[in-house]
């Protein structure tokens, strides 16, 4: 996202809960006389969860960190939502009570159905044309920007040629949207719950100017939930929002969000039965999990890339055979059992398993993963002396130094590291030097230029390739990497515009080999897995990544 900035932490963003009570203890918890699905509510329902990080925002124009993302989800209301019924996603209005295209799909127009601002305020068409221009006009600096340039003017828009009310979407009146797109675009409708089309109050930004988004007092919510409570570092809190147009479907009557970056702590809390819900990547703790009483466990593959990114213009790194040698140092089988125990799987690609295409399915049964024949046919370390001699810098190794930046402090990004670091001095011959900061001061050195090379993780806004594709782009402006390939832009620009499934993966494929083999400027590490555990009285969360409904219908019955 969804996807997504980036989820830039090096443990895995944990979205789900920290309880006061839980666990399942002797008590009999005291039923609401309410039932859904057979089931009846408790009197009390709340979930109370954690984040990994602090949100860098939750201005939906500026942020794309995974953090805020969360919080979005369950707060904002988005034009559809991807949810979950059956097993299986549909899509489903959200502020959009109904929506239907011209013959050629290029305008499409969105019915809103009647909603409120948590502050009284009605939600208007205008909230969704203020979002969707703030989102392209090149002054707010939006990462979000590259999803919807495919709305009419929105290239020219986003470089300054235009001004942002040249784009094509307008208020017909107050309950109906119209969106003019330069083209059909195949995947657009995946696009209307992501966060470069979510609304935005224009009295609240004009009020609060860059302050928008950074403190509680400055927003308003239209979502399922609101937020009550943002203490920086620490906890956030959302309650019911009694505005919204669906909140007879909406059970959970308060959130709790803490923020905990210590995985232990979290293994600890949901063992102890303070949180209702967890991820876990240690094998000792997973087996631990699934032997407790009440205990749910779900197993699959995430949508999510963990990987390490190249500063293209660092002296370096500016370097394709270096950037290709240590990124080919890499032995991602090993990386996979030493460090993840086997709970996450290889990556020779920068689309993730578990990401469609349609109707042909997952894209990498359909695609070899380009990074495996390089792997198969190049020797990392003569790349790395073939880069030094193309730089003036010899030909020995042992005179190179690089630096590695990680954003996080804890113990467990500190083994990770010094692993990578002892694989790379063995494999290449070079010195590497490791450094650690908390995620925001990573995330600003990153953005500036200061560091060489670091890591991060990718997740899908949208279940698509495109949402992965795009993102590397030299107009994609997420990963600072500063590389820039014109050959990549035209075929994703033509991936685009192609409605015919077969030849869209096709121009898919074309452009993630050419990225490798010219380029390869990320890294690829590992394909992110699903291990999660809940107590038996959370009822009805989502359980595909991709779906965008958060925890609107959750509810526990038995806690």
């Amino acid at each position: 996202m969804k996807n997504r900035m980036i989820s830039l932490l090096l443990v895995a963003v944990m979205t789900f809960s920290l309880t006061a009570c839980g666990g399942g203890g002797d008590k009999k918890p005291e039923g609401s006389g309410k039932t859904v699905d057979g089931n009846e509510l408790d009197a009390e329902q709340y979930f109370n969860g954690y984040l990994a990080s602090e949100p860098t925002t939750m201005d939906s124009v500026k942020g794309n960190d995974n953090y805020s993302w969360t919080l979005l989800k369950n707060t904002m209301e988005p034009l559809t939502r991807l949810e979950e019924h059956d097993g299986k996603q549909e899509r489903v209005g959200a502020a959009a009570e109904t929506w239907e295209s011209n013959e050629d799909g290029t305008v499409w127009t969105f019915k809103l159905r009647d909603n409120k601002w948590s502050d009284g305020e009605p939600v208007t068409a205008n909230d969704y044309v203020y979002g969707i221009r703030q989102t392209l006009n090149p002054e707010s600096g939006s990462p979000n920007a590259f999803f919807i340039t495919s709305v009419k003017n929105g290239v020219k828009v986003n470089k300054g040629e235009l001004p942002v009310d040249e784009l094509g979407v307008k208020a017909v009146d107050d309950k109906t949207l119209e969106i003019t797109l330069e083209n059909p675009v195949p995947y657009f409708m995946a696009l209307t719950d992501t966060r470069a089309m979510y609304p935005l109050r224009q009295d609240l930004v004009e009020k609060h100017g860059e302050s928008y988004g950074a403190e509680l007092e400055t927003l308003a919510f239209n979502g399922p939930f609101k937020m009550d409570s943002w203490t920086h570092n620490s906890e956030i809190r959302l309650s019911k929002n009694e505005e919204y147009w669906d909140k007879d479907n909406v059970h959970l009557e308060n959130i709790k969000y803490q923020i905990i970056s210590d995985e232990n702590a979290i293994y600890n809390s949901f063992d102890s039965g303070t949180i209702d819900m967890c991820s876990a990547g240690t094998l000792e703790w997973m087996q631990r999990f699934e032997e407790k009483d009440g205990v749910i466990r779900r197993d699959g593959v995430s949508p999510s890339i963990r990987y390490d990114f190249f500063n293209t213009k660092d002296d370096l790194f500016k370097n394709v055979n270096i950037r290709k040698a240590v990124t080919l140092a890499v032995n991602r089988e090993d990386m996979a059992k030493t460090i993840y125990q086997d709970t996450m799987y290889p990556a020779y690609s920068w689309v993730p398993k578990s990401v469609s295409t349609g109707e042909l399915g997952d894209y990498r049964d359909q695609v070899e993963e380009p990074l495996k024949a390089m792997a198969e046919n190049e020797d990392p370390k003569a790349l790395f002396i073939k880069g030094m001699e193309e730089l003036g810098l010899g030909s020995d190794p042992s005179k190179v130094t690089f630096t590695y930046s990680l954003s996080a402090t804890t113990q467990w990004a500190r083994n990770y590291a010094e692993y990578c670091q002892q694989k790379w001095q063995e494999t290449l011959g070079c010195k590497v030097e490791l450094e650690f900061n908390e995620f925001a001061t990573f995330l600003s050195n990153a953005n500036n230029g200061d560091i060489q090379m670091g890591n991060m993780i990718w997740t899908i806004d949208y279940n698509d390739p495109m949402a992965m594709l795009e993102v590397i782009t030299s107009y994609g402006n997420s990963i600072p990497t500063f590389y820039e390939n014109a050959r990549y832009d035209e075929l994703i620009e033509q991936a685009s515009k192609e409605m015919d499934e077969a030849k869209r993966v096709e121009l898919y494929a074309q452009a993630e080999k050419l990225f490798f083999e010219e380029g390869c400027a990320i890294c690829p590490l590992v394909n992110e897995g699903i291990h999660e555990f809940k107590y038996d009285y959370l009822k009805n969360t989502t359980e595909i990544p991709s779906s965008t409904s958060g925890l609107k219908y959750a509810y526990t019955s038995g806690r």
